[in-house]
């Protein structure tokens, strides 16, 4: 019997195994195309986030200074540090209020240690402000949650992490590239005591204001971004510092070097500008504006930009 035309029509549309398997690897091509644009896609929107986020610290931090008549301290302390119960915080923990955290720093009472089971509850809170949305390369003792964990018990268990670092100034044992002095300690605007005449008994640093930033508030960076950290414990496990909580002293540094030079974990130990941004860092100046800091920028050039009164010669950031 002979088959129906139109039958016959139906069989001749049907795919051949080779037509099928060409469309699957023009799919394949086409996926394989697509990926690298949408991860591009998607990092571009965390950067985004970070910068937001910095600049959101930028506006506490000027709302800070024009409440107060200065910038924040880097760190503070609860009284000498002769005193053995003595216990500091950072800029961080202070600018809270102004950040819209009023929750979170009035739980916090100062009369006791910020890792103690009274301040616990606040500042074991994770602020998104303060975390940066591409950090993937993680210290150990860090969750993937902003959370300290893993220190078998020790204090400081739990408590919430930062990816941004405030500036205390370049390192003070580099040269002023003017006048080949060495730039000496606390050259920045978020300042510690260390290294300060009667260090000891200060308990806080010298005041910072406007006046004093002679390099100019738009050239002077004051936060740059160190993401991943948790905590510095040796091969003890013995804790060395708490230097990813949000709310302890340690989180200020002097900078040594220029972005991304130092690899985990050491540039977590040191203290350094690193991030997981591809090509470089977000940082904060003092004027509350936000700028990218690419890999290739020389460490001297960065160092000239983390000085209020070097009166170094530089290009003017961001452009």
């Amino acid at each position: 019997m002979d088959t129906p035309w139109n039958y016959r029509r139906i069989l001749r549309t049907g795919f051949t195994l080779v037509e099928l398997l060409v469309v699957l690897a023009i799919i394949g091509v086409l996926v394989a195309l697509m990926l690298p644009a949408v991860q591009m896609a998607r990092e571009a929107s965390r950067r985004s986030t970070c910068q937001n986020n910095l600049r959101q610290v930028g506006v506490a931090t000027l709302n800070f200074e024009t409440a107060h008549g200065k910038f924040p301290p880097g760190k503070k302390w609860s009284g000498p540090r002769t005193d053995p119960n003595t216990f500091d915080y950072a800029w961080a923990c202070i600018i809270l209020n102004h950040l819209e955290e009023e929750a979170i720093y009035d739980k916090i009472d100062f009369n006791y240690k910020l890792v103690s089971p009274e301040n616990i509850p606040a500042t074991s809170q994770i602020i998104s402000t303060y975390l940066c949305p591409s950090a993937s390369t993680l210290e150990p003792h860090r969750s993937p949650g902003g959370f300290i964990q893993g220190l078998g018990g020790q204090p400081g268990e739990g408590l919430g992490c930062i990816d941004y670092l405030g500036i205390s100034g370049p390192d003070k044992k580099k040269p002023n590239p003017v006048t080949g002095v060495d730039y000496g300690p606390q050259r920045g605007i978020l300042l510690g005591t260390k290294g300060l005449e009667k260090e000891d008994i200060l308990i806080e640093p010298p005041s910072v204001t406007t006046a004093k930033i002679t390099d100019g508030l738009s050239n002077t960076l004051m936060v740059a971004e160190c993401t991943g950290r948790g905590a510095d414990v040796n091969s003890q496990g013995e804790i060395k510092g708490l230097t990813g909580a949000w709310a302890l002293g340690g989180n200020i540094t002097h900078i040594k070097k220029g972005v991304n030079d130092e690899e985990p974990p050491k540039v977590w130990e040191d203290e350094r500008v690193f991030s997981d941004h591809p090509g470089g860092a977000n940082s904060l100046a003092a004027d509350g504006s936000v700028h990218f800091l690419t890999d290739d920028m020389e460490p001297q050039v960065l160092r000239s930009y983390c000085s209020r009164n070097g009166e170094e010669i530089v290009e003017a950031l961001g452009k």
